[in-house]
């Protein structure tokens, strides 16, 4: 019953393992939930954000990487100086030093998300990989919108999943390269419908790419884990992610739309949110056949701009056959009973 995503990542041939935010916002927090379990199987992290936070805006931190687009990498620690609003990477190192201070002082990379093409991105994961020796890369998407081929009527915010998607897929010499989605359901709220990630789940599997399935139980190291450090994030910033406040809401049991979670009390209001079981889950597939089931990697992987990358998607849209799904929507209940 072990899924098969965590049996390859016990492969001992997997010392080194490089997790990091597939598109943006607190992705790179999400892969909080799989760090208990990377540090029972012996495994070193190294951590990245790839993140909606600019690394201008941290102070005390030092630059060790400008891509060719511009974009600079900042190695981020717990004593960094991030702006009152948003520093997640700061906060989740000074966590980490607390939590483990044996392997004290942790570092974050932190990179700005909306800065980055593929052929950038793969060049600076590529220097990680020789920097690090790095074996396995997981790449965690908060919700599911790095999932969509890019004919689906709403993709979410896809461009920043895309590059990476397309990035991690063309690193040669890795043993293991992962794509894990967790808050599936989230990104309704961006125009992503259930029906299309249920959809893209399906047809990954059909094609060899689903690698497994695990649930955060609320008495599980992993969500034990997440939770304390989310906590700690939000004692010292004042920005709240309504993603995490979804994952915290459904691993403790919460459903529907009606009365709002305490995680989610600043985000939402009654009758426009959604929670169920699903945002609890960890779904894990392979990267390459997700890149090669993405058209929206397709049109943007040769892109040298990031303004280039949304051109090319909006050509690429323009010319789909058939145009546009329309909107894909589960069936009702009242429409299945009797069959």
């Amino acid at each position: 019953m072990l899924p098969t995503f965590l049996a390859r990542l016990a492969d001992p041939a997997i010392e080194t393992v490089l997790l990091c935010g597939c598109g943006g916002g607190f992705d790179f927090l999400q892969g909080a939930t799989l760090l208990p379990e990377l540090e029972r199987l012996g495994k070193r992290v190294i951590l990245g954000s790839y993140s909606f936070g600019e690394p201008e805006r941290i102070d005390d931190a030092p630059v060790v990487y400008t891509a060719e687009t511009g974009a600079v990498v900042k190695r981020v620690l717990g004593h960094s100086s991030p702006p009152p609003d948003y520093g997640p990477e700061v906060h989740l190192a000074s966590f980490l030093d607390q939590e483990r201070p044996e392997g004290a002082p942790h570092f974050v990379y932190a990179y700005y998300a909306r800065a980055f093409t593929v052929p950038a991105l793969r060049d600076f994961y590529a220097e990680l990989v020789r920097r690090h020796a790095v074996d396995a890369v997981i790449l965690v998407d908060g919700g599911s919108d790095s999932l969509m081929r890019g004919d689906e009527e709403g993709l979410g915010d896809p461009i920043e999943d895309a590059v990476s998607v397309g990035a991690v897929a063309s690193l040669s010499g890795l043993k293991l390269k992962l794509l894990c989605s967790i808050g599936l359901g989230a990104d309704r709220f961006n125009g992503v419908s259930d029906a299309a990630s249920l959809r893209a789940i399906a047809e990954l599997t059909e094609a060899g790419g689903f690698l497994g399935a695990v649930s955060l139980e609320p008495t599980s190291p992993g969500y034990g884990f997440y939770k304390r450090c989310i906590e700690h994030v939000y004692a010292n910033q004042t920005f709240r992610s309504a993603l995490t406040g979804f994952i915290l809401s459904a691993a403790e049991g919460h459903f529907g739309g009606e009365r709002v979670p305490p995680a989610l009390c600043s985000r939402v209001s009654p009758g426009r949110f959604f929670v169920w079981p699903l945002m609890a889950m960890i779904w894990a597939f392979d990267v390459e056949v997700v890149a090669r089931r993405s058209k929206i990697v397709g049109w943007i992987r040769d892109c040298t701009t990031v303004r280039d990358c949304h051109l090319a998607l909006r050509r690429g849209r323009a010319l789909l056959a058939e145009g546009p799904r329309e909107v894909e929507n589960l069936p009702r209940q009242e429409d299945m009973v009797g069959y």
